[in-house]
């Protein structure tokens, strides 16, 4: 089992639900660094909505404290290809593909970005990409391939993810390198329904991992609290 020096995990429902609590009281003002950092929380939780549509199991999250530098977040599952009690780390760096952006091309924005040189990541980084403005994204294999052709030296996981409908929540995501996968289109309130739990995970040094079990309005515990913000 994978341990780290913050021991609880929210799942994405309960991450989406404060994002939207948060933003409804006027305490996440956009534009500002905890925004930002928040909203990094806010979309790597969609993300996992699509994740655990595709592989069926249940995922967990936590935002990372900038004083570690890197990830932004790390999510974790529950990994019984190697043993029923090992709890699985991913890290995820995200990126936002925005009005803000000056690059007009998607790959060309991702190179100067997080796939720049100078910068390096391994296969337990994956690089999630939030496309946040209109745009036409190219087919997943021909973004794969214009990635394939940089010969890129990190090995990290990237994957692009993005609102497909003006009016509903319908998210398209996949991943385009090294290879496409983990595609799929989805509906935001539909998979939230599916995945009703707001559980936050603790785990424990030894023995079998405990669930502490929360709901509001009694809840110990926040997603963005190391924000200062809850």
């Amino acid at each position: 089992m994978v341990f780290m020096t913050d021991n609880l995990w929210f799942p994405p429902l309960n991450v989406i639900h404060h994002f939207r609590e948060l933003e409804r009281q006027g305490k996440l003002v956009p534009g500002s660094k905890i925004y930002r950092k928040a909203a990094e929380g806010y979309i790597v939780a969609i993300s996992l909505m699509g994740v655990m549509k595709i592989l069926g199991r249940e995922f967990w999250m936590q935002l990372v404290s900038d004083d570690e530098g890197s990830p932004d977040v790390r999510t974790g599952c529950y990994d019984k290809k190697i043993r029923d009690n090992d709890f699985s780390v991913q890290d995820v760096e995200v990126v936002t593909f925005d009005e803000h952006a000056s690059e007009d091309n998607l790959i060309d924005f991702l190179m100067n970005t997080k796939l720049a040189r100078k910068k390096s990541y391994d296969d337990q980084t994956t690089i999630l990409c939030h496309v946040h403005r209109p745009t036409w994204v190219p087919p997943y294999a021909e973004l794969q391939a214009s990635l394939a052709n940089k010969h890129l030296t990190t090995k990290a996981p990237v994957i692009v993810i993005g609102r497909s409908d003006p009016t509903k929540e319908i998210y398209k995501m996949a991943q385009i390198y090294p290879a496409v996968d983990l595609v799929t289109s989805f509906d935001l309130i539909e998979e939230c329904h599916k995945h009703p739990k707001r559980h936050i995970l603790r785990l424990r040094r030894s023995g079998k991992p405990t669930i502490e079990v929360v709901s509001n309005p009694k809840e110990k515990h926040y997603p963005f609290e190391k924000l200062g913000v809850v």
